[in-house]
């Protein structure tokens, strides 16, 4: 569920920076700048987002904010990793986006 929400989170916001900057995509020597630029200033933002989606979603089936907040430290532990990886699943999009478009 966690990881559903991150990639909800991450494809949300990325529609917004494209919208925002009035271009169709990303140009590839220019996302990995994107991606350090955005991970940093929405990371406490997009735990915030999963906190409040989970509570919502599990209603009285959450398990509290403590064993969530536990996966999330470990989820944010890398920031390398999870820059790199997230510069693979936008240029991965991108070109499965331009080949849909020829």
């Amino acid at each position: 569920m966690i990881k559903d929400l991150v990639i909800f989170y991450v494809k949300t916001n990325y529609e917004e920076y494209l919208k925002s900057n009035g271009i169709e995509k990303i140009q590839n020597d220019s996302i990995s700048s994107v991606v350090d630029s955005l991970y940093t200033e929405k990371k406490e933002h997009l735990r915030g987002f999963i906190l409040n989606s989970m509570r919502e979603m599990l209603k009285t089936d959450y398990p509290g904010d403590l064993p969530i907040n536990a996966i999330l430290n470990d989820v944010f532990q890398d920031d390398d990793f999870n820059k790199t990886k997230l510069v693979q699943e936008i240029t991965s999009f991108q070109s499965l986006k331009d080949k849909k478009n020829v």
